[in-house]
């Protein structure tokens, strides 16, 4: 076949009119040229690759005929009326068995139909058993019957390319809202996992609802798979679904036995009418949505993350879905992976901490008795080592303690007893315990009066701690001879405690890592300054356990100013709590 048949026969079939039922838009033609012209026969052929097959007839009663006896076929292949006076003495039918049979064909006149593109897929043709001649009249009103049949037939063309622009718009569109959807979607997934305020197994649920929500399931599971066991880790179902973190099931009772067995995303969104409705999940839970994908620890198989629901799906799962569905295993498989090396660092924290204070103790409590001349007296060298020593077992020890706080705060473990306390004993007291650091940095602190006497709701030991650190590092960043400014605003039904120091502000590059833990701005071996870099991060898990904020200003040169806030307590509720 050639290249230009190739091309008439896709256009042909492109009109999208083969085969379609009746159409009084082309059966006006074909009656009027019955009529007009005074033929037994008229049709609207049109020409395939081995037949042709008329859209609308008159006088004729099949549908179709073999191309190779077609009159039609010649037709198409002149530019004009194609017109056969007597058949029976036409070398090229008078064989014909449309022409041999009785009553057969003997005067044929056909106009072939062109595509606006220039394409001739059929013809309008009159036909009569008895030989005859157009004369030129009737020759121009077949050109004018068939130049209308091509209108309606371009007409379909067109309405045909319209559909397919609105086609190709609407999952244009499609694609586009579903493009939004799946970027909204992570962008909520990255604020999950960036909220300080959710634990680990919080983030896992709060991941599961989004996946609900944006894929239209009701179930989501993360699970861990070992030894044919499914255990759940995690999951978001309705209260009426009878399944709980922890809760064990055979694998192969669930679709993840599947999921497991092949690379990328297993999706179905009618399990009844697949092959799923064979499986064990489907006869126990009758589950027909499901899209699932398997969760990696690092080169480790670990389990799967899967949504389903017992309603199947309008449609199928698209590829945004399943796109949704990889990213979000891959940040299941990245928190579970961090979550077990937290775990093991908090164990190893812990212990070792733990291991230290014991010795610490008995080493920082021996060299004071030393000091203390329990031994006899000390020569000045040896006072002046063992001084330098009990700070440096001192600071140790600090180091310990802030590890071990680190360590229960991520536990859960630090204990909190809140009660309404009065701000400026609080802060009386708050500035009398941290005076040897003032004056170890030869610093002067300054505590302004309160304008009005309010009450916090802290743990006043956990308070006095986020104070000490505050202080302290104020008064080790300020110049000697500097002052640390004490004082309170209040903002709506909140009061701001502010510390103020003049020392060297933090650099602009810092300041987003200020309250990360092990944080310093001179993190080389010989900083000036001493620390752990655990102490603001502590206050600041320490001030939201307690329903307050933390935060600070600070301008490089300038000193900085740090500062908690605490809701007050109203006059008439101290007595409540």
């Amino acid at each position: 076949m050639v290249e230009s048949e190739q091309a008439r026969l896709q256009a042909l079939h492109d009109l999208a009119l083969l085969d379609t039922p009746p159409e009084e838009r082309f059966d006006r033609f074909t009656r009027l040229a019955v009529q007009l012209f005074g033929v037994d026969i008229a049709l609207v052929s049109l020409v395939d690759e081995e037949r042709q097959w008329f859209k609308s007839r008159q006088g004729f009663v099949l549908t179709q005929t073999c191309r190779e006896e077609s009159f039609c076929a010649h037709a198409i292949q002149t530019d004009g009326i194609f017109e056969v006076e007597d058949a029976s003495l036409d070398p090229r039918f008078r064989q014909n068995v449309l022409v041999t049979t009785r009553g057969g064909i003997r005067f044929y006149a056909g106009m072939p139909l062109t595509t606006s593109d220039g394409f001739r897929v059929g013809t309008l043709c009159i036909i009569h058993p008895e030989p005859r001649h157009l004369s030129l009249s009737e020759r121009q009103a077949l050109l004018d019957l068939a130049a209308c049949v091509e209108e309606e037939i371009n007409r379909t063309a067109l309405e045909q390319e319209l559909a397919a622009i609105r086609r190709a718009r609407e999952r244009l569109q499609q694609a586009e809202q579903q493009q939004r959807r799946l970027v909204s979607a992570l962008t909520a997934l990255n604020e999950i996992s960036t909220s300080s305020a959710l634990s680990i197994s919080e983030q896992l649920n709060a991941s599961l609802t989004l996946g609900c929500d944006y894929l239209g399931m009701q179930i989501g599971i993360v699970s861990r798979v070992e030894q044919g066991v499914f255990e759940v880790v995690a999951v978001q179902a309705p209260l009426d679904v009878p399944l709980n973190a922890g809760q064990c099931l055979p694998l192969a009772n669930t679709y993840c036995d599947m999921t497991l067995q092949q690379p990328g995303v297993l999706a179905f969104e009618h399990a009844s009418e697949g092959n799923a409705r064979h499986h064990p999940c489907y006869s126990a839970f009758g589950l027909e949505a499901y899209i699932g994908s398997a969760i990696r620890l690092g080169d480790q198989p670990f389990g799967t993350i899967s949504f389903s629901s017992a309603a199947p799906r309008a449609q199928a799962f698209a590829k945004s879905d399943e796109l949704f569905l990889k990213l979000l295993s891959r940040w299941v498989g990245a928190t579970l992976d961090r979550q077990r090396v937290d775990a093991m660092k908090s164990e190893f924290v812990s212990t070792v901490s733990h291991e230290l204070r014991t010795p610490l103790t008995a080493m920082t409590g021996s060299i004071k008795l030393v000091m203390a001349g329990a031994t006899g007296a000390v020569p000045q060298h040896t006072q002046q080592m063992l001084t330098l020593a009990l700070k440096n077992g001192e600071r140790l020890a600090r180091l310990v303690n802030d590890l071990l706080d680190i360590e229960k705060l991520l536990a859960g473990k630090l204990h909190f007893v809140c009660h309404p306390q009065p701000l400026g004993a609080l802060l009386n007291a708050a500035v009398q315990e941290n005076q040897p650091y003032a004056t170890e940095h030869d610093v002067t602190f300054v505590l302004k009066p309160l304008e009005q006497e309010r009450w916090i709701h802290v743990d006043t030991l956990r308070f006095q701690q986020v104070m000490a650190n505050l202080l302290s590092n104020a008064a080790k960043f300020s110049l000697s001879g500097g002052r640390v400014t004490i004082f309170c605003e209040e903002h709506d039904k909140n009061v701001r405690i502010n510390v103020r120091d003049t020392g060297c502000g933090i650099p602009d590059e810092f300041k987003p890592r200020v309250f990360q833990k092990f944080s310093q701005a001179d993190s080389s071996d010989r900083r000036v300054k001493g620390g752990t870099g655990l102490g603001l991060s502590i206050c600041k898990a320490i001030t939201e356990h307690m329903g307050g904020s933390i935060g600070f200003t600070s301008q490089q040169g300038q000193g900085s100013t740090f500062h908690v806030t605490f809701p007050w307590v109203e006059e008439q509720d101290r007595a409540l709590h």
